[in-house]
């Protein structure tokens, strides 16, 4: 993090917009800053880049996707491509900076990061959408959170992120968000991950397996259990509720898969509430960042 903080004001509190397939935007050009996170669908954003004299310096294409937060500066042209076969949402707020405080040049900052890397930035993308249409009963409160949002992603340290998977599995990870956004968490066959992956099973489960050292359907597995665990302390639903919530079958099949991840029954692990983790499992497999881009796209659904 950097030594002396930004200073911002936010045009608006945090906006949702929605694209049809196929749609486009723009090209506009950004009097302010913005930051935007994709909540479902796609985007190619393509950036004409600007010095401060106005001068021509180069043109760049990301893809965006649900997990990534993107970084629009003052002063450049852009525009978007929407998803030619789904309905894009993404979230946005623009603003205004005062004092850059210790961020440095605007053009040394990244454009797009990961929404898990790091997880607070994560956090602040889910909090803000939270108080969407909130009236803020702090004045400046949305100014603060937005200059943490900026300081963090132009700051915070780059590390192993999602979009750094090989594409196989990228793909399987954004079919498995896409469905599970659609109709919940759910088992997918591996016939259907490695259709989505454009793969053969056997070469899905090898470049899985090289990345986390298991294979796609036990990842799934762990994940959805980790949704489980959440409920177990954080809600009054039943047990057979939690299962049938998380695509599983039965409450004993539910209970079975549970123990053999957790270490003990789902029972047992809620009456220990504030002593359990429920991510422990995920964390130790070090599949952290995908589980946040499945968690995230399952509470969307």
């Amino acid at each position: 993090m950097t030594s002396r903080p930004p200073v911002i004001s936010v045009n608006s509190v945090v906006q949702v917009a929605d694209y049809a397939p196929g749609a486009t935007y723009g090209p506009r050009w950004l009097p302010n800053f913005e930051l935007l996170w994709l909540l479902h669908g796609s985007a190619l954003w393509r950036t004409e880049l600007y010095d401060d004299a106005g001068v021509h310096q180069a043109t760049v294409e990301e893809e965006l996707r649900p997990g990534t937060v993107a970084l629009a500066r003052r002063g450049n042209r852009d525009s978007y491509i929407w998803d030619c076969d789904h309905w894009s949402r993404h979230a946005y707020v623009h603003f205004q900076i005062e004092d850059f405080g210790g961020l440095g040049a605007p053009s040394s900052w990244p454009s797009v990061r990961s929404r898990s890397d790091p997880g607070l930035l994560d956090e602040l993308c889910t909090y803000l959408l939270d108080l969407t249409g909130v009236p803020e009963s702090v004045p400046g409160h949305s100014d603060r959170l937005v200059a943490t949002m900026l300081e963090v992603f132009v700051s915070a340290p780059v590390g192993p992120s999602h979009d750094e998977l090989p594409d196989g599995v990228r793909r399987m990870v954004d079919h498995v968000a896409t469905v599970w956004a659609t109709r919940g968490p759910r088992i997918i066959s591996v016939a259907e991950l490695a259709a989505a992956a454009n793969l053969s099973a056997g070469h899905l489960h090898r470049l899985f397996r090289e990345r986390y050292d298991c294979g796609p359907a036990y990842a799934l597995d762990l994940i959805r259990l980790a949704r489980a665990a959440t409920a177990l302390l954080r809600t009054n639903a039943t047990i057979a509720e939690i299962a049938s919530d998380g695509g599983y079958s039965n409450p004993y099949h539910f209970s079975r898969r549970f123990s053999l991840a957790y270490g003990e029954p789902p029972g047992t692990f809620r009456r220990r509430r504030q002593l359990s983790d429920p991510l422990a499992p995920v964390r130790a497999a070090g599949l952290l960042p995908v589980a946040r881009r499945l968690l995230e796209a399952a509470r969307s659904g």
